[in-house]
C-alpha cells in the first residue's frame, strides 16, 4: 500500500458519510490529467528536458492544495468546483500557495517567491466536471 493510500473499506465509509450528510452537494470531481500536469509544470515539479522527456524535481518541498468553490452562475445542476493550486514549502515549513497576488514569503532566496514571480496566469486550476453529472455509477464509492 502506498504512503497515503486508504483501504477501500475506509473510502466507502467516508464517501457514504459525505454523500449521506450532503445530498445536495457534489459526490466527486473528475480531474483531467492535463490539469494535474499543468499544475506540476507550473510548480517546477515536472520539468521538460531538452530531449522532450520530463523529469521530476522538488517533489519533497511541493504539494497541491484543493479549494472548494461554488460558481453562482450555474443555474442548473451543481456549481461546485474544485480549485487546485500548487504549493511550495517556505523557510517556516509552511506550504504556501503559488498563485497570483500571494504575499511575499519573507524568506531569503524563497522558492515560493520565485515560483510566484514566474507565473504565467493566475496559478489556479478549475476542475469543472462534478459528479453528478459526470459520475461513474458503477463505482463502489458512488452510493447512487
Amino acid at each position: 500500500m502506498s504512503k497515503n493510500e486508504v483501504t477501500l473499506e475506509n473510502a466507502k465509509i467516508w464517501a457514504k458519510k459525505w454523500q449521506t450528510e450532503n445530498p445536495k452537494h457534489c459526490k466527486a470531481f473528475l480531474m483531467p490529467a492535463i490539469d494535474l500536469i499543468e499544475t506540476l509544470l507550473e510548480m517546477n515539479v515536472l520539468v521538460k528536458q531538452e530531449d522532450g522527456n520530463y523529469s521530476l524535481q522538488n517533489v519533497e518541498s511541493s504539494g497541491v492544495r484543493a479549494y472548494m468553490a461554488i460558481d453562482q452562475e450555474v443555474e442548473e445542476g451543481f456549481g461546485e468546483k474544485l480549485l487546485l493550486v500548487g504549493t511550495k514549502v517556505d523557510c517556516k515549513d509552511i506550504h504556501r500557495d503559488i498563485i497570483e497576488d500571494e504575499k511575499p514569503s519573507g524568506c531569503d532566496n524563497s522558492d515560493v517567491d520565485t515560483a510566484v514571480n514566474k507565473l504565467n496566469g493566475s496559478g489556479v486550476f478549475d476542475f469543472t466536471s462534478p459528479c453528478p453529472s459526470d459520475c461513474d455509477i458503477n463505482s463502489p464509492l458512488s452510493n447512487s
